[in-house]
């Protein structure tokens, strides 16, 4: 599925199976309908858990799920 990011496509990413922990390529969905959220790439998992924890608040009813992919997310 291709995800757009204000209007605009991002590029097309594969997930992950096996995490990886020296750069962290994310990317945040509404799990119920699947809409983008928020996407970043990091080395800190403090950093994720901090955006994780900033677009709950963002999207109060939305059901956060985190996709690690196998390059960066944008």
């Amino acid at each position: 599925m291709l995800d757009l990011w204000n209007g605009q496509p991002l590029p097309d990413r594969r997930p992950v199976r096996k995490p990886l922990t020296d750069q962290i390529h994310y990317r945040l969905y509404d799990h119920r309908t699947r809409t983008l959220l928020s996407f970043n790439s990091t080395n800190s998992l403090a950093s994720l858990v901090a955006d994780v924890a900033i677009t709950a608040r963002e999207h109060p009813t939305a059901k956060i799920s985190v996709v690690q992919y196998d390059g960066p997310a944008h």
